[in-house]
């Protein structure tokens, strides 16, 4: 009669083990990594410095010095800071129902990154609020430049591009270049930069919506400008590296 105590306390010990197991698989998604930093130059992870091979999480900060440099990696998905640049990692989940996976964004606060994503649509890059990701189910190539809070410049170097902010989209095709304004219906189009600025894009708004997208065409003048960024990642790989992505190292 008195084994049965025994017995009924080393069951609760190994119900209450077991129990735990599924609070530990959600702290290991916790700590998903996001990324790895596959080249480093002047440039800072959180109060540190960032170093190559770097593992990234949710909420790293990374900014690189005026003359600083980084690529890192996630996924299919690369994306290049140039100088005087900050991106931020986030995770985040999708809100489109197709998509079960959560979503990856660098988010772009200041500065110009060149980035190259996949099909998948995991890996966007945010600025100012804006998601930009691929377009057309192909990899695509681009550059993003932050002018202010409202401005950026975007610039699609292969493959079309899609802007969505809030309710609003645009396409960048192939090749184009544009400045972004991201307005609200009371908004007056800043038309006041340089004379690279050729045209403006828009369409008709639906009523009552209150955040769009204004584009204005870049002439060849800005094309030419930003034209050399994604060139880092490519400059700085080996020809003979027998892997891909795997012999890059500051230049």
């Amino acid at each position: 009669m008195r084994s049965q105590p025994r017995l009924t306390a080393a069951l609760l010990v190994v119900s209450l083990l077991f129990s735990s197991a599924p609070s530990s698989a959600s702290d290991a998604t916790e700590v998903e990594t996001l990324g790895v930093v596959v080249t480093s130059h002047s440039a800072t992870l959180g109060n540190g410095i960032a170093s190559d091979g770097a593992t990234l999480f949710n909420g790293d900060r990374l900014v690189t010095a005026p003359n600083g440099g980084l690529t890192l990696r996630s996924g299919g998905a690369m994306l290049y800071m140039s100088g005087s640049t900050q991106v931020t990692l986030h995770r985040t989940p999708s809100h489109n129902p197709a998509i079960t996976k959560s979503l990856i964004r660098a988010n772009v606060t200041s500065g110009s990154v060149s980035f190259s994503l996949t099909p998948d649509q995991y890996f966007l890059v945010s600025a100012n609020g804006a998601l930009i990701g691929p377009a057309a189910p192909m990899p695509t190539v681009g550059e993003i430049t932050i002018l202010d809070r409202k401005l950026f410049e975007i610039r699609a170097r292969r493959g079309p591009l899609k802007i969505v902010y809030f309710d609003d989209s645009e396409i960048i095709p192939e090749g184009k270049s544009y400045r972004v304004e991201l307005a609200d219906p009371d908004t007056t189009p800043t038309k006041n930069s340089t004379t690279a600025v050729t045209s403006i894009k828009t369409r008709p708004r639906p009523s009552g919506r209150r955040h769009f997208i204004l584009l204005f065409l870049l002439g060849l003048a800005a094309v030419a400008a930003t034209g050399g960024a994604f060139g880092y990642t490519r400059s700085v790989e080996s020809p003979d590296c027998p892997q891909p992505n795997q012999c890059s190292r500051p230049h």
